[in-house]
C-alpha cells in the first residue's frame, strides 16, 4: 500500500528522528515534512509505533495517510515535481499515461 507520513513538529531534533525513520523505512521525501512510499500494513505500523516512542509535544501532528494507487493515479500537483527522480526511487506511479 502506498502511504503518505507528513508532519508539523516544533523541534528539530525530533523533526530530524522522524525524517531519519521514514527514511530507513525506505519512503522518499517529496517535499520537507512529507514522504510517500510503499510499506506493508505491518511495517507502516510499526513505523508508528517507533515514532510514538520519541517525545512528541502536545502541539506536534503526524498524519499517516493510505493511498491506494487508482486513488492517487487522480492526483493534481501545482508546480515542480521532480518526476524523474522519484521514478528512480521505484515510483512509476507518477508516470503519466
Amino acid at each position: 500500500m502506498l502511504y503518505w507520513l507528513i508532519y508539523d513538529i516544533s523541534e528539530n531534533k525530533i523533526r530530524g528522528k522522524i525524517a531519519s525513520k521514514c527514511k530507513n523505512y525506505g519512503l522518499f521525501r517529496v517535499q520537507k515534512s512529507s514522504f510517500i512510499g510503499n510499506l506493508s500494513k505491518n511495517r507502516a505500523e510499526m513505523l508508528i509505533l517507533e515514532i510514538k516512542d520519541l517525545e512528541l509535544k502536545p502541539e506536534d501532528c503526524i498524519f499517516m495517510i493510505p493511498a491506494c494507487k487508482s486513488c492517487f493515479s487522480e492526483k493534481e500537483i501545482i508546480g515542480k515535481l521532480n518526476e524523474e527522480r522519484l521514478k528512480d526511487k521505484g515510483f512509476v506511479i507518477f508516470q503519466n499515461d
